[in-house]
């Protein structure tokens, strides 16, 4: 499998251990090791360019992404599928982990559990982010992830901006075999229902978590959005 593999850089969270039968919280500390799986296998059909090469604030959607994902979490994983090549050369010298996943064209969720497949044993928790959500932030994930480590027994984490859930979810990766086993037809948002019981959501007033690119007016709209900041 091709990959070009980040530097060995960790940045998984320690974590106070859960307060034992005495109420006292213990010494020991929970590391909590987080993995991010960016998608960008797509056609971009209805953009017309490649999404993942736009311009965008002096840089590129996806390495734009991969910068900001470098702060958030412990490694990265691109998927990428249509002109992969082209992306993964883009990429060198990012630090990011290429997975190409030559059954993208049957739909993202293809490219969802390529990037599963490809986490670390070691993993706690990853997220998920396609490369149609570009303005994103390291500062909203970081805050979601506060929330899904402080829950106790939240399985998936969202944003939620006005009742809208929002991109990228926090899932532990104890959820990970029942979204693999997964074959329905609404791809990752059916394989997340299952989860329902166990989510967990954080509102923001940052729209850009929902806001997404797929077409020529979206994209000037992204490019408006980050010229007012």
């Amino acid at each position: 499998m091709p990959g070009l593999h980040q530097a060995n850089k960790s940045v998984c969270r320690l974590l106070p251990a859960q307060s034992g039968a005495g109420g006292e919280r213990g010494a020991v500390m929970k590391r909590t090791c987080v993995e991010a799986v960016l998608l960008a296998a797509g056609y971009s059909s209805r953009m017309g360019e490649l999404k993942p090469l736009l311009p965008l604030g002096g840089t590129t959607v996806i390495r734009r992404q991969v910068e900001m994902l470098q702060s958030v979490a412990d490694r990265i994983i691109v998927v990428t599928g249509y002109r992969g090549e082209e992306v993964e050369h883009h990429l060198s010298g990012s630090g990011a982990y290429i997975v190409q996943n030559p059954r993208f064209g049957e739909g993202m969720f293809t490219s969802v559990k390529a990037g599963i497949r490809s986490l670390k044993p070691e993993t706690d928790a990853f997220l998920i982010l396609p490369v149609d959500y570009p303005l994103v932030t390291g500062r909203m994930i970081r805050q979601l992830l506060k929330v899904y480590e402080g829950s106790g027994d939240c399985l998936v984490a969202y944003p939620s901006y006005r009742m809208r859930k929002g991109h990228p979810p926090v899932i532990s990766a104890s959820c990970t075999r029942q979204i693999l086993a997964y074959d329905g037809e609404l791809g990752l948002k059916g394989a997340l229902k299952a989860f329902d019981g166990f989510a967990c959501y954080m509102e923001t007033e940052d729209m850009r978590c929902v806001m997404d690119m797929d077409t020529p007016a979206d994209y000037r709209k992204i490019l408006a959005a980050l010229a007012v900041g």
